[in-house]
Formats: structure tokens, C-alpha cells, sequence
């Protein structure tokens, strides 16, 4: 995510993977990131967690 950000330098960036592999246990990685300072950094961190309750 670090070199996302330094590449792009995004307002909001939001990456979701979906892995399903056989064995029956699936993994979901959840990041982003919201430029500090602004609007943005507020909306990262409440879809942080969202993305956190959703995977209950």
C-alpha cells in the first residue's frame, strides 16, 4: 500500500483482495488509505471498520 501512495499520491485508495483456495478457508485482505489532513482520512478509517464487521 506504501508504494501505492507514493506512486499515485491518491486522495483515497481502497484495495480488497478475495482468495479462495481449495482447502475451504478463504482470506479477504482489506486495506486503504485516506490523505491525512483531510476528509478522506476520516472516511478510511470508517470503512476500516466496516470491512472489519463485514468479515463477523
Amino acid at each position: 500500500m506504501k508504494d501505492l501512495v507514493k506512486l499515485l499520491d491518491p486522495k483515497y485508495i481502497e484495495v480488497e483482495g478475495i482468495f479462495m483456495p481449495r482447502g475451504g478457508i478463504s482470506l479477504y485482505p482489506f486495506a486503504n488509505y485516506g490523505k491525512p489532513g483531510t476528509e478522506f482520512e476520516s472516511i478510511a478509517k470508517t470503512r476500516l471498520f466496516a470491512a472489519i464487521d463485514r468479515r463477523k
